[in-house]
């Protein structure tokens, strides 16, 4: 069944995927707004502005695999990894104040890891 559907899972996580790049923009605001973040470092701004283009470059690529079927095993398996990088990540600092904002993320790369480990295994 996942497999029917596949290119729409792609259409959806994808379209989420990009939104960071509104980070990539405004560093200080997004983070501010959605992960509850106060940045006010330079050099974190510019990590957090490149991590934003980083996800929104995943984003883009999951939506070109939700087009193109030959795509997607490599896409959905290096978004897999930066998914599941992030859980790890947040699961190393969860206690930390600021990791309660990225949990609405967290939560959603979960269920990304999840569908995309489900399809490349019957894949």
């Amino acid at each position: 069944m996942l497999a029917e559907h596949f290119a729409a899972v792609l259409w959806v996580t994808g379209a989420v995927t990009m939104l960071p790049a509104l980070q990539f923009l405004a560093p200080r605001r997004v983070l501010a707004q959605m992960y509850r973040i106060e940045l006010t470092d330079e050099a974190g701004l510019l990590f957090a502005r490149h991590w934003g283009l980083l996800a929104a470059c995943f984003g883009a690529l999951l939506l070109a695999a939700a087009q193109r079927p030959e795509l997607r095993p490599a896409i959905v398996a290096a978004a897999l990894v930066e998914k599941a990088g992030l859980l790890v990540a947040w699961g190393l600092d969860r206690q930390r104040p600021f990791a309660r904002g990225l949990r609405l993320a967290v939560g959603f790369d979960a269920v990304c890891v999840a569908l995309y480990a489900a399809w490349l295994a019957a894949a």
